[in-house]
């Protein structure tokens, strides 16, 4: 039957002409008085086929606008959506290598697990995640009020006798002092020999990271903390200083920003040295325009490369080009460990053996990247969206568990490599059958180039399944772009890359960055020894200030 026998879902018909419903009847009682009975019901069928299939089309297009009014480059699937891919993909029939039902039962069956897992770890007293509603302090300066009792209150109201104190009630409140500045003036005495007249004695002054600068570290490290922890630009922040006060210069703040860049670039090489050490260098790279006269456009696109070791560790190169000579072959040069990227070609020479002999760790967040931007036009990319899904399902199950990296290991082998060979079973069935030049061949090429670096997880815990940690370090240079458009210089680039190391690397300890980068900036004002800068790394910094 064609389609055109069954136009449901059309607009109702104009000048008379019958509706589909009607058509529908008219088709079906013609089929009865010709006693074509079973014809009959398979046209019912058919027409009611047509519609679920048109209500199934129409649930996917809302779902699809719902995702774009919040955001159309969001990698998230709904799980809602994803039911309606594997509905669709059910329907297309021809899909006998995948078996939806048994896909279901496995997803039960790790869903009882990952619950049991959580509820184990809540019943051995695990600290549940305190609800968002609730607040705390860590750092905050604490003053404790007692407040007693008045003496006429401490007796009995029935008795007489004096109540004795049986306890205590604490209420908490949380008050907010607003920063400000406060100007200190030192006078500082000078003596000098009248008869001798062989020089001026003067009492010492404040210790300065700048020179016949008046700029306190404290001054020093909000300027930069504002604008590369919290993206805040110095003409925004100028404006700010104002209303408490104090007018100082967009361009002296940047002369600043500029002398603390050079002053802690020792301690952004020393992070660099710990993450070349580190057991799993993750690199990821973006873009950053800079000013440049000798460009015919005066602007120039430099890059920025991110570089994370273990997890915590974080430190940025500029480089005026994109190029792999001056950035990762450089900096991983000879590296034999794990170094975890995506498959640009930039990266090859870190595995091929021309400037190292690192192993590849692949990144299954790039993998699955290009399965997603099919999801509205393709329903096939539902089955290994899910599959991926179910890796990363694993993987949460083992946090759940808190397994060690060795435990880890054995639960990957025994559940996520069977997952592994399915989607790969999936991925070589559908290439063999799928146009070279299409989007989805194309997603599954990629994949599978990359195969054996994807796997390589699977043989060792410390290893994660995507690069996702280096890209969110580089989420702050793009937050910070879009305010400050573009560093004033190529040295202006490096010196922020240096800043970016610290701030990043604060984050990732979870170090407090203002109280830090103050101390920090004043013990070098003091005259603090080369020789002891690992004393000033974030890591080492919070184990000496965290209240015990």
């Amino acid at each position: 039957m064609s389609n055109d026998a069954v136009p449901v879902g059309s607009h109702p018909p104009r000048d008379g002409a019958s509706s589909p419903l009607a058509q529908v009847r008219e088709s079906a009682e013609a089929l009865l008085a010709e006693g074509q009975v079973d014809e009959a019901f398979d046209f019912f069928v058919s027409a009611l086929e047509a519609v679920l299939r048109q209500n199934r089309d129409l649930e996917f297009l809302v779902a699809k606008l719902r995702r774009e009014r919040v955001g159309k480059r969001s990698e998230r699937v709904d799980p809602g959506q994803l039911s309606l891919l594997f509905e669709q993909l059910a329907a297309l029939g021809g899909q006998e290598e995948v078996d939806l039902e048994a896909e279901a039962r496995e997803e039960a069956e790790l869903d009882r697990q990952i619950d049991e897992a959580e509820k184990g770890q809540r019943k051995r007293g695990t600290k549940a995640r305190k609800p968002n509603g609730s607040w705390r302090t860590r750092g905050v300066e604490r003053q404790v009020h007692h407040v007693e009792v008045p003496e006429e209150e401490r007796t009995c109201g029935k008795c007489g006798r004096e109540q004795p104190c049986i306890g205590k009630d604490i209420t908490r409140s949380l008050e907010f002092v607003p920063g400000h500045f406060v100007e200190h003036e030192y006078h500082r005495d000078k003596y000098a020999c009248g008869t001798c007249k062989q020089g001026v004695t003067t009492a010492p002054g404040p210790s300065k990271l700048i020179e016949r600068s008046a700029a306190d570290a404290s001054v020093l490290a909000h300027v930069v903390v504002s604008k590369f922890a919290d993206h805040c630009p110095l003409h925004r922040l100028h404006r700010i200083y104002e209303r408490s006060g104090v007018t100082i210069p967009v361009s002296t703040m940047s002369d600043w920003i500029g002398e603390v860049g050079v002053r802690i670039e020792p301690l952004a090489d020393r992070l660099a040295e710990r993450i070349r050490q580190a057991y799993v260098v993750r690199t990821d790279a973006t873009g950053l325009k800079v000013l440049d006269p000798s460009s015919s456009e005066n602007i120039e696109r430099g890059t920025m490369w991110c570089y994370v070791g273990d997890d915590l560790d974080v430190v940025f190169r500029y480089t005026p080009t994109g190029e792999g000579a001056s950035g990762p072959w450089e900096f991983l040069a000879g590296r034999r460990g794990y170094v975890q990227a995506d498959a640009a070609s930039v990266f090859d020479r870190l595995f091929n053996g021309q400037v190292a002999s690192a192993e590849e760790v692949g990144c299954w967040a790039h993998g699955r990247r290009r399965f997603v931007a099919l999801k509205d036009t393709d329903c096939r990319v539902a089955y290994p969206l899910k599959l991926i899904r179910r890796l990363y399902r694993i993987e949460h199950l083992a946090d759940a568990r808190h397994l060690s990296a060795d435990d880890r290991a054995s639960l990957r082998q025994e559940l996520s490599q069977p997952v592994l060979e399915k989607l790969k079973r999936w991925l070589v069935g559908t290439l063999a059958n799928e146009p070279p030049s299409s989007e989805l061949a194309k997603a599954i090429g990629y994949v599978l180039n990359q195969w054996t670096a994807l796997n390589r997880f699977i043989q060792d815990g410390r290893l994660s399944l995507d690069n996702n940690v280096c890209e969110q370090q580089m989420r702050d240079i793009a937050l910070g772009r879009k305010n400050y458009l573009f560093a004033g210089s190529h040295d202006a680039a490096r010196r922020a890359a240096a800043l970016y190391s610290l701030m990043r690397t604060c984050a990732q300890h979870e170090v407090p960055p203002l109280p830090y980068l103050t101390d920090v900036l004043q013990k070098l004002a003091d005259g603090w020894k080369q020789s002891r800068l690992d004393e000033l790394m974030p890591h080492h910094w919070i184990q000496l200030h965290t209240t015990r």
